[in-house]
C-alpha cells in the first residue's frame, strides 16, 4: 500500500483558516465588547456631570436623609424633576450614604434599603458602574418596571464642589437603549464585516505564499530528480562506456574481416553486424559525451554553423526517410557553450524529430536573433505528434517509445542545455507534429 505525500496546500489552507478565523472571531467579539463598555461608560460619565451640576447648585443638603413624616426635600424634588426629563429614563433610584431609597419613582420602593450588590457599593467607592441589564433576571429594584429584555442599567456616584468633594450619593438609573442600540448595531456590523474582510485577506495573501512556495518547492524537486537522474547516468557512463568500447572495436574488426570471405548472398549477415556494433557505439558516445560535460569548457560557439553541420551531416538519412530539413532565421547567433556537447544535444532532437516522420514530412529548425540576453532555437516537425500522457516523460530518463533504444537522447541533450544555462521546452499535438523549443545563454 503506497504512502499518500503530504498536502502542504490542504493542510495549510485547513490549519491557517481555522486558525485565521478563531483569531478574527476573538478580536471581533473583544472589540464589541470594548467598544459597548466604552459607550456605556461615556453614557455614565455624561449622566454623571449633567447631576453633580445640578447638586452643586442645589447644595449638598439634596440627599439629605429625611425622615418619614417630615415634609419632602425640596432639593431632592428638583433633582427628581429633572432626572424624569432625560430621554429614555424608566426608573429612578436616588440612594444616601445610608443605602437607604430617598426617592424613586415607584413609590413602594422609597425609604427601602438597596440591596448589598456589587454595582451598588462600587459607586458608593466613586465608580460608575455602566452596563446593559437583562431584566429577566430579577433585582429587587426590578419590581413594577413591567419591561423586559435589556436596558442601561447605571450606578452613578454623586460628589460635592463639581465633583472635586466627597460622595453625597448615588443614583440608579434604567434606560432604554435606543440610540446606543442603533450605534450598537451599526458598531458591530463595521467591526464583524471588518475582522471577516481582514480575515479572508489575510487566508489569501497567505495562501497565495503558500502556493508560490509549494510550485518552488515542486520545481526543486523535479530539478533535484532529474539532476539525481543524471549524476547516476554520468556515473554509469564512466563505468561502462570505456569498458565497452574495446570489445565493440574488436568485434566491428573482426566482422568486417568476415564480410570479406562471406558470399554476396550471406555478406548481410556481417553488415548487419556492424550496424548494430555502430548503433552501440553511438550510445557510447552518448554516455560519455555527458560524463565529460562536467568538465567541458565554455566558449561562444555560432549556433547557425552548427546547426548547418548538423543538417549537412543528416542529409542522406532525411532523404531516406522522405523528410525536407530547412533552417530559417538569421546568419549569426552566438551562444556560450561547449561546441561538441552542443552538437550532440541538438543532434539528438534532430534524429528524434526524423525517427517521429516514418512516412516523410518537414522538419524546420527556426534560429532567432538575440533577443534579452538568450538567443531561441526552435526545431518544429510534421511528424506523428505525442500525446498528452507521454509529453510530460519523453525528455524524462530511461523513458522511450522506440523498440530498439534507450531513452537517453533527449535527456542528455536536456541536461547538457541545462548545464550551459539554458532550457528546453517540448510541445506536440497528436496528428499534427512536435515543437522543441531551446533557449540558450547569448554570447
Amino acid at each position: 500500500m503506497s504512502k499518500k505525500s503530504f498536502n502542504l496546500r490542504l493542510w495549510f489552507a485547513i490549519c491557517s483558516f481555522g486558525v485565521i478565523v478563531a483569531v478574527a472571531s476573538g478580536s471581533a467579539w473583544w472589540l464589541t465588547n470594548y467598544m459597548t463598555n466604552s459607550l456605556l461608560q461615556r453614557e455614565g460619565k455624561l449622566a454623571q456631570e449633567f447631576l453633580e451640576s445640578i447638586v452643586n447648585v442645589n447644595g449638598a443638603v439634596t440627599f439629605e436623609d429625611r425622615k418619614a413624616k417630615e415634609p419632602a426635600n425640596p432639593m431632592l424634588l428638583d433633582l427628581a424633576q429633572h432626572l424624569m426629563g432625560m430621554p429614555g429614563i424608566s426608573r429612578i433610584n436616588i440612594y444616601s450614604l445610608s443605602r437607604r431609597v430617598i426617592w424613586s419613582n415607584e413609590p413602594q420602593l422609597v425609604g427601602t434599603i438597596g440591596e448589598r450588590n456589587g454595582e451598588l457599593e462600587e459607586a458608593f467607592e466613586g465608580q460608575i458602574v455602566t452596563e446593559l441589564s437583562d431584566l429577566g433576571h430579577e433585582k429587587g429594584e426590578h419590581v413594577a418596571l413591567g419591561k423586559s429584555g435589556f436596558m442601561i442599567e447605571a450606578y452613578v456616584p454623586i460628589r460635592s464642589n463639581a465633583g472635586k468633594g466627597p460622595i453625597l450619593g448615588v443614583i440608579e438609573l434604567y434606560r432604554l437603549p435606543v440610540e446606543l442600540d442603533v450605534m450598537l448595531r451599526n458598531g458591530r456590523m463595521v467591526v464583524w464585516l471588518g475582522a471577516a474582510t481582514a480575515a479572508l485577506l489575510l487566508f489569501l495573501a497567505l495562501y497565495g505564499i503558500v502556493q508560490r512556495g509549494a510550485l518552488v518547492i515542486e520545481r526543486q524537486q523535479d530539478s533535484l530528480s532529474r539532476m539525481e537522474t543524471l549524476a547516476a547516468i554520468g556515473q554509469m557512463a564512466s563505468a561502462v562506456a570505456h569498458s565497452l568500447r574495446n570489445p565493440m572495436s574488436s568485434i566491428r574488426s573482426t566482422a568486417e574481416l568476415w564480410r570479406d570471405h562471406l558470399t554476396p548472398e550471406t555478406r548481410f549477415i556481417a553488415t548487419e553486424t556492424i550496424a548494430e556494433v555502430d548503433r552501440m557505439d553511438r550510445y557510447v558516445k552518448d554516455l560519455l559525451a555527458y560524463a565529460q560535460s562536467e568538465r567541458s569548457q565554455l566558449a561562444p560557439i555560432d549556433t547557425v554553423r552548427v546547426v548547418d553541420a548538423i543538417i549537412e551531416t543528416h542529409q542522406r538519412t532525411a532523404e531516406r526517410a522522405n523528410v525536407t530539413i530547412r533552417r530559417t532565421g538569421g546568419d549569426e547567433a552566438v551562444v556560450i557553450a561547449n561546441e561538441r556537447l552542443l552538437e550532440q544535444s541538438l543532434t539528438s532532437i534532430v534524429t528524434n524529430a526524423i525517427e517521429a516522420m516514418p512516412s516523410g514530412g518537414t522538419l524546420e529548425i527556426v534560429v532567432a536573433p538575440k533577443r534579452r540576453g538568450r538567443v531561441k532555437l526552435t526545431f518544429v516537425d510534421t511528424g506523428r505528434g505525442i500525446p498528452p500522457d507521454l509529453l510530460k516523460r519523453v525528455a524524462d530518463s530511461y523513458f522511450t517509445t522506440k523498440s530498439r533504444g534507450l531513452g537517453l537522447g533527449l535527456v542528455l541533450a536536456r541536461g547538457i542545455i541545462e548545464k550551459f544555462g539554458g532550457s528546453m521546452e517540448i510541445a506536440s499535438v497528436v496528428g499534427a507534429g512536435t515543437r522543441v523549443t531551446v533557449n540558450l545563454r547569448a554570447a
